[in-house]
């Protein structure tokens, strides 16, 4: 119950130096986390390069009982990640922020903003293969964000009785414990940030823009 998710010194390895995004640039954003006494994490990931960045993170004080997620402080960064760049998709974890998720919806659109849940363990394992084994491959970088890489560290493993296509057991990522104060919210949000990456690849979105 104790294996780490993901290989964290591996992860350290993918700090870029240089950041190659431009304002305008397509981005695909993923959203989780809780407003009351955990924490609230988006990342953002550049659909050309596979860079990621943390576009904001709220987490819970040490010693205070009753905190909130300054909720106006997420939708001004959820606003001017939108107007900084096109962003592809966003999809959120709703619960807890179902409300929010709607607005931003209509602001920008129902095919833009999407609910992925992530109680749904096999779609969940999957997209968590896919985000490790793209780790393992060197096909994600990142800004070296403390606070990302904190919760990449944090995740541990959590095995699934499904298997997948080659017979190997699937697995979801958690906190140590329930009521641990080492957070996991803005990996989660790595995890859906790279799964919308993945589904605008697909969807042939994304290429290198020609020079002018």
């Amino acid at each position: 119950a104790s294996e780490r998710a993901f290989d964290v010194e591996r992860w350290k390895a993918l700090a870029a130096e240089e950041c190659p995004v431009a304002e305008g640039d397509m981005i695909t954003l993923g959203f989780d986390g809780a407003r009351y006494r955990d924490s609230t994490a988006i990342v953002a990931t550049h659909v050309v390069t596979g860079y990621q960045w943390l576009i904001g993170l709220w987490e819970h004080p040490q010693g205070i009982d009753a905190w909130e997620v300054p909720v106006n402080e997420v939708d001004e960064a959820v606003a001017d990640a939108f107007a900084r760049y096109e962003v592809w998709r966003m999809y959120c974890d709703p619960p807890y922020w179902e409300s929010y998720v709607n607005q931003w919806a209509g602001r920008y659109g129902d095919k833009r903003v999407l609910e992925w849940w992530t109680n749904r363990q096999r779609p969940m394992a999957y997209a968590i293969k896919a985000y490790n084994n793209a780790i393992i491959a060197g096909e994600v970088s990142h800004d070296g964000s403390a606070g990302l890489t904190r919760h990449i560290g944090n995740a541990v493993r959590g095995e699934l009785r499904a298997r997948d296509d080659q017979g190997m057991r699937l697995w979801v990522i958690y906190k140590e414990r329930p009521d641990s104060p080492h957070k996991i919210d803005a990996a989660m949000a790595a995890v859906l940030s790279w799964e919308a990456r993945n589904d605008a690849l697909a969807s042939g979105v994304g290429k290198q823009r020609k020079s002018v």
